[in-house]
């Protein structure tokens, strides 16, 4: 079997959320990378990042840290303190590697979501071109900027019997929201989707919000496809289309 033609190089960070083991995305990450590797794109850089610790800080200041970053105007990332992290260290990875990377992927899962939103402007503020993909899995919502709203994909639990409603709480906080000019210049009215991402998708996962990268039983539906399996398809199937 010949090798799929070389697509380019792409760095692949995965953002943990509130006092994360760790380990807990490490399978999804190798898993993701396989997947680049085997469509031809050159991985320069395979990392899981924490914006605001693993849960060997102390979980308050990382509570207040991603609650100040959910309610940043999507104006001011230069603000964001699990964002402004983010970029610190990839821009530290490139030069430890001597190279660029190519185009960053961001995988953020809940916490994580919110400073990867907040990276990805930073990037685009500092470095032009296309806007970084970014994957927000679990994640609170926070307002996203309008160059970036193409680029970003939000995913949350579902239940097979709930259709496409989120059942992880965590993916209900905060807001995708803004006041719109109303008709004819009325008063203005609330929209609740102004600063959302385009893309947007419900998993059947089994279980709710620390579950969307579990792979064996009791995590498995009746057809045998574990939560990772679930969760890692409905990411590529996005990614593939924008990287």
């Amino acid at each position: 079997m010949s090798n799929p033609p070389a697509k380019g190089e792409v760095s692949l960070y995965l953002l943990s959320g509130l006092a994360t083991a760790p380990q807990f995305m490490e399978s999804f990450r190798a898993s993701l990378h396989a997947i680049l590797t085997r469509e031809g794109y050159e991985v320069g850089a395979s990392q899981l990042l924490f914006p605001y610790g693993d849960w060997s800080r102390n979980v308050i200041p990382q509570l207040w840290e991603i609650g100040r970053d959910m309610r940043l105007s999507s104006r001011h990332a230069d603000r964001s303190i699990g964002g402004k992290r983010v970029v610190a260290e990839i821009q530290a990875g490139r030069l430890r590697r001597g190279q660029q990377g190519g185009r960053t992927i961001l995988i953020g899962h809940s916490g994580g979501g919110v400073a990867a939103v907040q990276a990805a402007k930073l990037l685009h503020e500092q470095e032009g071109g296309a806007p970084s993909p970014v994957v927000m899995i679990g994640s609170p919502r926070c307002r996203i900027a309008q160059e970036l709203r193409q680029s970003v994909l939000f995913v949350h639990a579902t239940a097979e019997s709930a259709g496409d409603r989120a059942v992880d709480r965590i993916s209900r906080l905060g807001t995708f929201g803004g006041w719109a000019r109303g008709q004819r210049g009325f008063l203005p009215v609330w929209q609740p989707d102004k600063h959302g991402p385009a893309g947007a998708c419900g998993v059947p996962i089994i279980g709710k919000h620390a579950d969307y990268f579990r792979e064996h039983a009791p995590y498995t539906n009746r057809m045998g496809l574990s939560n990772q399996w679930l969760t890692l398809q409905a990411v590529w199937g996005w990614l593939s289309g924008i990287i």
